[in-house]
């Protein structure tokens, strides 16, 4: 009686086993990208499209300043948050994380038998291949971002972010093997101030990840800078410091050679738009500063971000 409850309530003890040591791998993007690498690697030859990706820890850390000094290259587009809250590029990796050893079979991969003569065999699982599966992916990106770009002019396209983590990286490298990372950072309490002029009103993914507090805020930063700067060198990106990139201590030329383009210096001195909101400041409460500085510890701490 008690084996006919446990399967009810919880499951038969097989799958439940088979489940808990599934988990143990720490299932996710990063490994099942690395799972459909090392099953199909991509056949990259004569591929030469190299897009560009900032990503930013949160908002107000200045992504969009480093955008248009990227995009001072007339021949790159690099795509705004585009669509920001629909959490595409997320939903897109996501269904990575299934990839693992053992599954699919392999038997569930269709083997070129004329269409006619399937009705004999099983056919339950009919699976395209992983070599379609990544063309299937990548089409999406070559149709929506990389195309409009080319008709635009642009010989180079890329995507700026400020929700993307690491494990986004990956994926994006996993379509585009030949793709730039650029790692953007700022103090948190300095961009949370910015972002409060903007009524800390905003979402991660609509509807169900607001980000309407300092923790939540403090959380996004935190996850994200952990990712950048423990996979940065795997991914071979450039780490900038946003105070850095505004007080003269970055060098341009290593942008420039990092991404492989030729950009205008001077679009650091020329400031386009303000949060400042009509000279409002806005109130961080002591509460606050304190719920932040909770979420982010001890990363700022470790990077010298102290208040």
């Amino acid at each position: 009686m008690r084996k006919y409850l446990a399967n009810a309530l919880i499951g038969p003890a097989q799958a439940r086993a088979a489940h808990h040591q599934a988990l143990q791998k720490n299932p996710g993007i990063v490994s099942g990208v690395e799972e459909l690498l090392a099953t199909c690697p991509p056949a990259d030859v004569g591929d030469d499209e190299a897009p560009i990706f900032l990503f930013s820890a949160g908002w107000r850390s200045g992504s969009t300043l480093l955008q248009r000094l990227i995009m001072s290259d007339k021949d790159v587009l690099i795509w705004g948050e585009p669509y920001d809250e629909c959490g595409m590029i997320q939903a897109l990796a996501d269904t990575t994380k299934a990839f693992r050893a053992g599954w699919p079979p392999q038997d569930y991969y269709y083997d070129g038998t004329p269409p006619g003569e399937l009705s004999g065999n099983w056919i339950a699982n009919l699976f395209p291949s992983l070599a379609d599966l990544r063309k299937g992916h990548r089409a999406l990106f070559d149709t929506l971002f990389a195309h409009p770009a080319k008709t635009a002019g642009a010989s180079r396209w890329g995507i700026k972010e400020v929700r993307l983590g690491v494990e986004h990286a990956y994926y994006l490298r996993w379509l585009y093997p030949k793709a730039q990372f650029v790692f953007l950072y700022r103090n948190p309490l300095d961009a949370y101030r910015s972002y409060c002029r903007y009524g800390r009103n905003w979402y991660d993914t609509f509807p169900d990840a607001p980000v309407f507090t300092p923790m939540a805020f403090g959380k996004h930063w935190r996850y994200l800078m952990k990712g950048y700067m423990e996979n940065a060198k795997s991914l071979d990106a450039l780490v900038i410091r946003y105070e850095d990139l505004i007080e003269g201590r970055v060098n341009l030329n290593e942008i420039e050679k990092h991404l492989g383009i030729h950009i205008d210096h001077s679009v650091l001195d020329n400031k386009v738009g303000s949060s400042e909101r009509g000279g409002k400041k806005v109130l961080v409460s002591k509460l606050e500063k304190w719920l932040l500085k909770r979420a982010v510890s001890p990363l700022a701490e470790e990077l010298g971000y102290t208040w």
